[in-house]
């Protein structure tokens, strides 16, 4: 009994939590890739990819704590085991965060610059009337 309480507490906190912050950081981050990508396309389905794949990741990787979860026999295991595994959670949702603000404008910029690189080069001729 106490075990299916503590994931129903600890699944509605985590996943929550995981869709807020992601929705913030969704909104928020798409400033920072069009501030980094001249390309506004590029940018905006970059921020889509980042918002689902962060949205999975971390939602499996709180789906994965129910598995390592023993019997509770009181409320105080139950208490611990929602503050042990939302502590982790939380701290690996910040340090995907700043995985994401220092590695994806890299790799956009790198995306654009490639795809321009190869882009070929149209020469315009100037029409004379005379």
């Amino acid at each position: 009994m106490y075990n299916i309480t503590a994931y129903i507490i600890y699944l509605s906190l985590c996943l929550l939590t995981i869709l807020w912050v992601g929705k913030i950081l969704h909104s928020n981050g798409k400033d920072y890739l069009f501030a980094e990508c001249t390309d506004k396309h590029m940018g905006e389905a970059s921020n889509n990819f980042l918002y689902a794949g962060y949205c999975l990741v971390n939602s499996g990787f709180a789906f994965y704590f129910l598995n390592t979860c023993e019997t509770l026999l009181n409320f105080t295991d139950v208490v611990e085991f929602i503050t042990h595994t939302t502590g982790i959670i939380y701290t690996s949702l910040g340090f995907v965060h700043f995985l994401n603000m220092l590695f994806v404008p890299k790799i956009v910029n790198m995306i654009t610059n490639k795809r321009n690189i190869n882009q070929p080069v149209v020469k315009r001729t100037q029409n004379k009337t005379s």
